[in-house]
């Protein structure tokens, strides 16, 4: 994947490279909702009504294949932004989009800055893993 000289890569490849890693990226966050709805479906279906030991180990199950998704995610994280440094120290763009105003401004501000992208995943991905917390140990299912 290099380009002319030794250490030079082209804008070819480094859009290539982007374009594989937001393929990567949403594969994990497909793999993410279908590890969070099959445990909503279960604790809805069967694992409300389960003894402790059980929900523990569902839980602790669900936990450990959210801790591998969460690395998975990290490692995507840190090629994703070592490819945006270089598209962004390239000279004379040609993929480079057009000052369009069809966002409101955002899309660029996103782009610049793609760390508020991440910062909200991980909120959202927090917020979930709480909420299925309370769901399996702390929410009393014999009322609705």
């Amino acid at each position: 994947m290099r380009g002319g000289s030794e250490g030079d890569i082209s804008e070819a490849e480094v859009v290539e490279g982007l374009l594989e890693a937001v393929s990567a990226v949403l594969a994990v966050v497909s793999i993410y909702f279908t590890i969070v709805s099959a445990y909503i479906a279960a604790l809805y279906y069967f694992l409300h009504r389960a003894p402790f030991l059980l929900k523990s180990i569902a839980f602790l199950f669900l936990s450990g294949a959210l801790v591998f998704l969460g690395l998975t995610t990290v490692a995507l994280e840190r090629l994703t932004a070592g490819l945006l440094a270089a598209w962004h120290g390239l000279d004379g763009k040609v993929a480079e989009a057009p000052p369009l105003e069809l966002y409101f401004g955002l899309e660029a501000y996103l782009l610049d800055d793609y760390r508020v992208a991440v910062w909200a995943g991980w909120a959202v991905a927090i917020s979930l893993y709480l909420g299925l917390f309370y769901l399996t140990f702390l929410r009393r299912w014999d009322r609705f």
